[in-house]
């Protein structure tokens, strides 16, 4: 029996990173959307699409990275974010894990790296279902 394939939402305000992201999660088998920023991300998830993961870049025009995950686990909880950055303060991620996140990616990030921790969440979310 085939598993649905993962539903992914990447967003980042450079479309070279998203471009280049969505190309490479299509060819690790994902389902990938992308969204420049915070009012198209909120579109989106008003028009009801179920997410499994979102790759949320921290600094987004007009809205912080905080404020976006606030907003994406309101609409849709079940979804897990990984927040990408070229810098964290320790400030910054507890405030990020205590508003829902379930990771951070590193930025410039590898292909191996996202791989890893889309496995890890993949292996998480099995196992902690029934």
């Amino acid at each position: 029996m085939k598993t649905p394939t993962m539903q992914i939402l990447l967003v980042d305000d450079d479309r070279h990173i998203r471009s280049l992201g969505q190309e490479l999660l299509e060819k690790l088998g994902y389902a990938v959307e992308t969204a420049a920023d915070g009012e198209e991300v909120l579109e989106m998830l008003h028009q009801g699409r179920p997410l499994d993961l979102v790759i949320l870049d921290y600094h987004l025009p007009g809205m912080s990275g905080l404020e976006e995950m606030r907003n994406l686990k309101r609409i849709q909880p079940k979804a897990e974010v990984l927040v990408a950055s070229g810098f964290f303060s320790n400030r910054e991620k507890e405030q990020l894990m205590a508003g829902g996140a379930r990771g951070f990616l590193d930025k410039p990030f590898r292909l191996g790296e996202l791989k890893s921790r889309i496995e890890e969440l993949l292996e998480e979310r099995s196992g902690a279902r029934p």
